[in-house]
């Protein structure tokens, strides 16, 4: 593991993981120290990143077409742990938080909708990458996004948790932009959807009973009236973040390390930013920001790198807006820019589950821009190696017998490597 982590390569994205990790580490224990807690939930997250590390490194055994080749079986054995949910007894999947969301198995527990989410990621990922799904009208590509999509989302919506129910919404939402060729589409589907969003706040404020009569739960309006008006609900339902944001203004530009005047609960998971504004200040926050978006930056580089259109491409994309959507909800739900969903941070908030999840979506990550690496110093040497010359025009030959060589290789010399010669990343 030690070269693994050496490697120059994997080095360039794995020092966001142990930069994340110090910071998630470091944010948590200050969170049990503002609330007076002994440090226990610190040493966990401790085991879960080396645990994580491992899932990573282990990742780096497998090949990249190996795992496209098994991701119809991933997810549907995703959604076979989702359906157990409901299967197994009380015991076993007990009501955590208003939801029956997890798996108790004694020593550690499960969220399976984490897990989940990487499913999707990489069955969308598989679908889309095919031209007989780029042929298809636009209608035809959402209705088959969609199905993929629906699944775990109402699995996920029927176990009570709302929060990770939301993200299959914004991959839906995001796959339309990034699939639909016709502007009329988008116009259509994003209209719908600020519609509804304008239905719900104006039947929040004016008709809850008719919110009420659609599926929407008492304690969810509630939630959202409390955001539209915090002052009357300042002894229940917005006492939690209004004690937030209190704490937050009292760290100022630079900080402050005073305990916190009231115990705040899920400090450490869905507030976690709140630690970051008020023992560091804006400033603080600001360059918590910058490194987030540097590590975002750093995958679009390898997407960059990808042949565009396969699978490795969409995974990476599909997989950064995994991330985004995670960090962004957890920061505005802090700040009460929107109502509090109930997300964690990716990488940074305390809990097993998601950080097991994203290491997975970072570990193919790795793979993928190692594979790629790998067949850019293969080019490298078949292309410069004079020495090798006459065994290059050989291999070639070979080759030329079984491509067809519409594509021109002069124009598109990497294409033409990338797609034609080697199969590994497709």
């Amino acid at each position: 593991m030690l070269n693994f982590i050496k490697n120059k390569v994997n080095l360039s994205i794995l020092i966001f993981y142990f930069m994340f990790a110090f910071s998630s580490l470091v944010l948590i224990a200050l969170a049990e120290y503002n609330n007076g807690l002994t440090p226990t939930l610190f040493l966990k997250q401790f085991v879960f990143y080396l645990i994580g590390l491992g899932i990573i490194y282990i990742l780096q055994k497998i090949p990249v077409d190996l795992i496209e080749r098994f991701t119809i079986g991933i997810y549907l054995f995703s959604l076979v742990l989702l359906v157990g949910i409901f299967l197994v007894p009380n015991s076993m999947a007990p009501i955590v938080n208003g939801a029956r969301s997890w798996y108790n198995f004694g020593l550690f527990t499960i969220q399976p909708s984490e897990f989940a989410k990487v499913a999707t990621i990489a069955m969308i990922s598989l679908l889309i990458k095919e031209q007989s799904f780029r042929d298809n009208s636009d209608p035809i590509k959402l209705l088959k996004i969609l199905l993929i999509v629906s699944i775990p989302f109402i699995l996920v919506l029927k176990e009570n948790d709302l929060g990770n129910g939301l993200f299959f919404i914004y991959l839906f939402l995001g796959l339309v932009f990034l699939v639909s060729t016709h502007k009329k589409t988008l116009l259509n589907i994003y209209s719908v959807v600020l519609v509804v969003l304008a239905t719900i706040i104006l039947g929040a404020l004016y008709f809850p009973s008719l919110l009420s009569l659609v599926g929407l739960k008492g304690y969810q309006l509630k939630r959202i009236l409390s955001w539209l008006n915090p002052e009357a609900y300042s002894l229940d339902y917005s006492y939690q973040i209004t004690q937030v944001l209190s704490e937050i203004k009292t760290g100022g530009l630079t900080g402050t390390f005073v305990k916190n005047k009231t115990y705040i609960d899920e400090q450490f998971n869905d507030f976690i930013f709140s630690i970051v504004a008020k023992n560091f200040g804006f400033i603080g926050a600001f360059f918590f920001l910058i490194l987030f978006f540097i590590f975002i930056l750093r995958l679009f580089n390898i997407v960059k790198k990808c042949e565009q259109g396969n699978y490795s491409y969409y995974f990476i994309l599909l997989a950064i807006c995994s991330f985004c959507f995670s960090f962004f909800i957890n920061i505005f739900s802090t700040l009460s820019i929107i109502p509090v969903i109930g997300i964690s941070m990716p990488f940074i908030s305390y809990g097993g589950s998601s950080l097991m999840a994203n290491s997975i979506l970072l570990g193919i990550i790795i793979k993928i821009n190692a594979t790629i690496h790998e067949e850019y110093l293969e080019d490298e040497y078949y292309e410069y190696d004079n020495n090798d010359y006459n065994n290059y025009d050989n291999q070639f030959n070979d080759y030329s017998e079984n491509y067809d060589y519409n594509d021109n290789y002069d124009d598109n010399p990497n294409r033409y490597r990338r797609s034609k010669r080697k199969n590994n990343y497709r």
